[in-house]
């Protein structure tokens, strides 16, 4: 446990906010900045004995924002909401028309998983693993979430994850749906079903065109503990989508979640 604070004024609440040990009661980063600003806001009075006061806040508000920084950046990966597992904006998902492929239902995976030539397992500090071919590029999204990139065919793969999963995976899907779908272009579904997965599951299939391309992607919601949700978004051009369907169950057969 972190001792009190002392000697730090109104700035004693964020300190301990930021400090918070579970992740899921620490302050978020919105909050902090507020807390922030209010305590740096200098007293309208014109008395020198708060305006020094103001001016010593400034230095320790200084270090604190720091440490939010990298606290919220942390947030950012460690707990997005569960109505975020959709989905990313339209720079990075893109579906595409191509057939149906069966295979939806898939055991959970082990950590015994071998991995074809050419694949390793990656992950972005926040506690889970993904099998990721060699050569794909790791970024975020404007979301701070993990995404790798084939920077010769342009497939994505992308993980959400949050803290707090929606108890139906399938009611979720449909609601990203009706509040998304008007976001791409020439959006088609294909199916959204719920699947055999970790402890609930439920894939959300659809086609759009991006840049003038019709892509496709996979959208694999799921539970893996009380506490804890993720989803696959894995997305290709539509011409190709059979051609990698292996590379997509390599993918769902060799994830490891944080905590199960």
């Amino acid at each position: 446990p972190v001792p009190p604070p002392h000697r730090s004024g109104r700035l004693a609440h964020v300190l301990i906010g930021l400090l918070e040990k579970d992740p899921a009661q620490r302050m978020d980063a919105a909050t902090a900045r507020h807390l922030l600003r209010e305590a740096l806001v200098e007293p309208a009075s014109p008395a020198p004995t708060p305006t020094r006061r103001g001016r010593r806040l400034w230095p320790v508000a200084v270090a604190i924002l720091a440490v939010g920084a990298v606290v919220a950046g942390f947030l950012l990966t460690r707990s997005t909401p569960g109505d975020r597992t959709a989905p990313p904006p339209s720079p990075i998902t893109t579906p595409s028309t191509a057939p149906t492929t069966a295979g939806t239902t898939t055991a959970p995976a082990t950590r015994g998983v071998e991995l074809p030539t050419g694949w390793q397992m990656r992950d972005d500090g926040t506690g889970f693993k993904v099998p990721v071919p060699d050569g794909w590029q790791f970024g975020r999204d404007g979301d701070g979430r993990a995404l790798w990139r084939d920077p010769s065919t342009d497939r994505l793969l992308l993980i959400d994850q949050t803290r707090s999963p929606k108890p139906d995976p399938v009611q979720d899907w449909r609601n990203n749906e009706a509040a998304r779908r008007s976001g791409y272009r020439d959006y088609q579904r294909v199916r959204l079903e719920s699947v055999s997965y970790w402890d609930s599951a439920a894939d959300w299939e659809f086609t759009y065109t991006l840049d003038g391309t019709p892509v496709r992607v996979l959208n694999r919601g799921f539970i893996t503990a009380r506490d804890q949700a993720y989803s696959i978004y894995w997305r290709t051009p539509a011409a190709t989508w059979a051609d990698h369907r292996d590379d997509l169950q390599v993918v769902l057969d060799g994830f490891v979640p944080a905590r199960t």
